[in-house]
């Protein structure tokens, strides 16, 4: 038992090392990485999954082409699949790259798979080949393969016209200038990278990106801080060559959306699959997003649909209240920092917001609680108008009628003013908009041009919006409260979700109005798939979190072997 001990560590060790390895060679200034685990993907499918699905075939179909030797695996292309793959970008002022990094098992036989006209431009140098393309560089040695794709910075090569109008060789263009020190400097780069043998100056000591991987984990994605990030391209884009929109003009480090670092997991597992997201908030914005989103929703709302009927819902909890309160600020910070040369008018529109806006009455006119039910779908025959020419080339208006697809649903919105909301629906009625029945007021469909009836009851501090009269009298005479409990732990501890019963959602669609591909997502969705959700946490120290699910009936194994099986259905 304890050399089987001991063997099993040292294999977890090598393994460990041989993906460190790899690791060690994304910069440490990368501003976004994305990271392939191959031993949790390899715990899910085996090599014979991918060979023997669509995805693979295509794959081998590709290489193949014009072989005479054919490739009868991924495996055996000279790539170790079994082995991590990087993607990372990173953004300098004159140029941005886009590097793939992966590990070769067999050099030769990944030559082998190259083209010929691409064999004919193999350059080689310090025990690397490489190949050079107008904006790519593909390099490799005996264990590795890198992939660079550069990206010129136009309003780089624009402010140092002078510079490189003096490096013109004779008969040189500007345009040719500018190819020449791009493709010099994306070489540099990839030769900067595979050389790289420090672990301090690599991805793979950075503290946030390794805390960002989660376990079980397929894929990670890491970006180092969303909010500069997004300023230096939209800074970029303001100085473009052309021009476009010279107001722009960011300094670099400005963070305008108060985002800093943004993690993403991909999950699959046994029933589900997932995407999670963990987002972390500056300091000088996390108090504001916490006064907007740390709100619960009020229980009214929850209680008034049936949960275990409804086909989807989308619920929203904010204090919007304190969004007014923050987001003069939030604006000025946001705004100032995108257009420079107009803060002072932001400023100005800010404080007059301010001044302007009774935080306290429109919040209690609208809480921010808001619920949107789908209750049902079902055809219904429209009028339109169509037209016929006769003999004399004489216009004639001809009314059709034709079947469309509506909606049965539920919004509810919260309010603490009964009486103002009243009077609203009451001036309508004088105008004709908007008729009244017993505490229950009906939109004039002609007015809205709404292919649906459409009514509205305000109780116990929530507004109702539906397109049934019948659900509409009952809130209106108390019988609105269902005391469901199914997802009211998911509704209240989340700033908001959006939820569906896939299986029943599709089975009140229509059938008539599915085509060939959407009946075989039907079928498989029905034997495979259960419901699905999106849902966005409350803000918790400095971090937002939220979560794409998918659930399954775990039949297949795993989500992973079920999302293969989907692509070969829909395939045939």
């Amino acid at each position: 038992m304890k050399k089987i001990i001991v063997t099993l560590l040292l294999v977890h060790t090598f393994v460990a090392m041989q993906a460190q390895k790899l690791e060690s060679k994304v910069p440490n200034n990368a501003d976004i990485v994305i990271e392939a685990n191959a031993e949790n993907l390899f715990k899910l499918i085996n090599v014979s999954d991918i060979n023997n699905n669509m995805l693979g075939e295509e794959i081998l179909k590709n290489i193949n082409r014009r072989r005479e030797n054919k490739v009868t695996s991924v495996s055996k292309t000279g790539v170790n699949i079994k082995s991590n793959a990087y993607y990372f970008f990173q953004k300098t002022d004159s140029i941005s790259y886009h590097t793939i990094l992966v590990e070769l098992n067999d050099r030769k036989l990944y030559e082998s798979m190259l083209k010929k006209r691409n064999v004919e431009k193999i350059q080689k140098e310090n025990g690397y080949s490489f190949i050079r393309g107008s904006r790519e560089v593909t390099i490799w040695n005996d264990k590795l393969l890198l992939i660079v794709n550069a990206q010129k910075s136009y309003s780089y090569f624009k402010k140092h016209k002078e510079r490189f109008e003096a490096l013109k060789e004779e008969g040189e263009s500007m345009y040719a200038v500018k190819k020449r020190f791009s493709k010099l400097w994306t070489l540099k780069k990839a030769f900067s990278i595979l050389e790289n043998n420090g672990l301090s100056s690599s991805i793979a000591t950075n503290s946030s990106f390794q805390k960002g991987k989660k376990k079980g984990a397929s894929a990670t994605l890491w970006v180092r801080n969303y909010g500069m990030l997004m300023s230096d391209v939209i800074g970029s884009l303001g100085s473009s060559v052309y021009g476009a929109m010279p107001y722009l003009s960011l300094q670099k480090g400005n963070n305008i959306y108060g985002i800093e670092e943004v993690t993403a997991n991909l999950f699959f597992n046994e029933s589900s699959a997932s995407i999670s997201l963990d987002m972390f908030i500056s300091d000088d914005m996390k108090k504001s997003f916490k006064k907007i989103y740390n709100k619960k929703m009020n229980n009214t709302l929850i209680n008034s649909f049936d949960h275990n009927k409804a086909l989807a819902f989308w619920s929203v909890s904010m204090n919007t209240e304190e969004l007014l309160l923050e987001y003069p600020g939030m604006m000025d910070k946001m705004y100032g920092g995108m257009l420079p040369k107009f803060k002072e008018e932001i400023d100005i529109v800010g404080d007059l917001l301010s001044l302007v806006l009774d935080e306290k009455a429109i919040a209690e006119l609208f809480t921010g609680d808001a619920l949107f039910v789908l209750n049902d779908f079902s055809e219904q025959d429209v009028s339109y108008t169509s037209y016929k020419y006769d003999d004399d080339y004489k216009r004639k208006a001809i009314v059709k009628t034709k079947k469309i697809l509506v909606p049965d649903f539920t919004l509810m919105i919260g309010s603490e003013k009964k009486e103002l909301l009243n009077k609203m629906f009451r001036l309508g009625k004088k105008h004709k908009a908007v008729s009244e029945f017993n505490g229950v007021f009906e939109f004039d469909k002609k007015i809205g041009k709404l292919p649906f009836n459409l009514y509205a009851v305000v109780k116990n501090n929530v507004l109702y919006v539906t397109t049934s009269k019948t659900r509409a009298v009952g809130i209106r005479v108390g019988r609105g409260d269902y005391k469901s409990t199914k997802y009211r732990k998911l509704i209240k501890n989340n700033s908001s979700v959006l939820y569906t019963d896939v299986n029943r959602l599709i089975e009140n669609l229509p059938t008539n109005l599915f085509g060939r591909d959407e009946r075989k997502m039907s079928a498989f969705s029905k034997e495979n798939v259960k419901d699905a959700y999106f849902k966005v946490s409350k803000v918790k120290g400095n971090k937002m979190s939220s979560e794409l699910r998918l659930n399954t009936n775990g039949k297949n194994g795993n989500t992973l072997k079920t999302l293969f099986k989907f692509i070969d259905h829909m395939a045939k």
